[in-house]
């Protein structure tokens, strides 16, 4: 894990929208769902749950 990946959970956390955190941290959404993915494998854990676009 890096400090990226944790600025991008962090801005994901925040705009709760893959789409809307991607545009604001200037990078593609796959590469965010990439990033976050890793995240979560290296921790074990699913860190966010969503249905859709819409968090839960």
């Amino acid at each position: 894990m890096n400090l990226n990946q944790l600025y991008y959970f962090k801005t994901l956390a925040e705009l709760e929208h893959y789409t809307k955190a991607a545009e604001k941290l200037n990078i593609s959404q796959p590469t965010l769902s990439h990033s976050i993915s890793s995240m979560e494998k290296e921790l074990g854990a699913n860190l966010l749950k969503s249905r859709g676009e819409m968090w839960c």
